[in-house]
């Protein structure tokens, strides 16, 4: 169900984020002011002993300085106890004392064509993947390989292959009875008045699925493998998708930590970075997915390459205080 902002306004305001967040923590007495609005307290997300968790009701805001987290009172519901976004506005309506609104037949319609533009975006990922380990995606699983990134890699960043035709991905989704125009909204395709009949958006690059917060796959990056493609990089277009998803793009980094599952870390654009610092011959140095001792959990990212080195992974250390202690 949707929710229109000025509801959503309504519920902070009537209900402030300490409130929701007191239930939950204690708060300390010496660095709180409550005549401000002002709490601290120790995280609820991390073990820690001197409170860093910080929240504001006047901003209607939370953040932890130890690990990093922050949001509003819904998130806050959302990454603790694992809450949909429709679950925790329920949790706060409730609070407030305030009834959800009547669901709109006209909203409901277009919420279930957008989970169906979810599923065709699902069944585009698993054609690259598929494409990718096929004969088809030799060159590109060559390349990959060449750049240091694993089997195993691959498989969890869910890589792919778009084979260099302009109609395979269009004819396997319509074998799959997938509609034209749901091909169209997903941005999977080129078409449009001036397009005869249309064709592929991506052609011989390897593929990045982009998730949204709620691990849906809203978009794509792809990288061209041809040095003669007229853009190294080549996104999705703005689609239903993308833009519910805007704000929350992300490109999947591996489960994280168990100590706080929730989060991703990631590039918005889906695309392979090198190292920070060049090594001698000015291309980025090469790093390798790896894995957290603490958790044993992938916590690399991908993403882009500003030394124009090409692709590599790089680790970025999950910042909860317990991954940075044990790290």
């Amino acid at each position: 169900m949707r929710f229109s902002q000025q509801f959503l306004d309504e519920l902070r305001d009537r209900v402030t984020i300490s409130e929701v967040i007191g239930r939950r923590v204690t708060w300390d007495r010496k660095k709180t002011n409550t005549g401000r609005g002002d709490y601290w307290a120790c995280c609820p997300f991390h073990g820690e002993k001197s409170p860093s968790f910080h929240c504001e009701d006047r901003k209607g805001r939370y953040h932890c300085f130890g690990c990093g987290v922050s949001g509003d009172h819904f998130r806050f519901l959302m990454e603790l106890d694992g809450l949909g976004f429709n679950e925790a506005v329920q949790q706060i309506a409730d609070i407030a004392g305030v009834p959800l609104p009547a669901p709109d037949p006209e909203t409901e319609r277009r919420e279930r064509e957008r989970h169906n533009l979810f599923d065709v975006m699902e069944l585009a990922t698993r054609f690259f993947q598929d494409q990718l380990q096929g004969a088809s995606g030799a060159k590109a699983r060559a390349y990959l390989r060449e750049r240091g990134l694993t089997g195993r890699t691959i498989e969890t960043f869910r890589l792919g292959y778009s084979p260099d035709s302009r109609n395979a991905l269009k004819e396997f989704l319509a074998g799959k009875g997938v509609a034209k125009e749901q091909i169209e909204a997903c941005g999977l395709v080129v078409h449009g008045p001036d397009v005869p009949v249309s064709y592929d958006r991506f052609r011989d690059r390897i593929m990045f699925p982009i998730l949204s917060s709620r691990e849906k796959v809203i978009a794509f990056g792809g990288r061209a493998l041809s040095p003669d493609a007229p853009a190294k990089y080549l996104n999705s277009n703005e689609t239903e998708t993308v833009f519910e998803g805007s704000g929350a793009v992300q490109l999947r980094s591996g489960a994280p930590c168990n100590g706080h599952r929730r989060r991703r870390h990631g590039d918005r654009r889906g695309r392979l970075h090198g190292r920070d610092r060049p090594g001698p011959s000015g291309r980025g140095k090469r790093g390798r997915a790896t894995r957290n001792r603490a958790h044993g959990k992938p916590v690399a990212t991908v993403v882009e390459d500003d030394l124009g080195a090409g692709p590599v992974l790089r680790r970025r250390r999950c910042r909860h205080a317990c991954c940075v202690a044990r790290g």
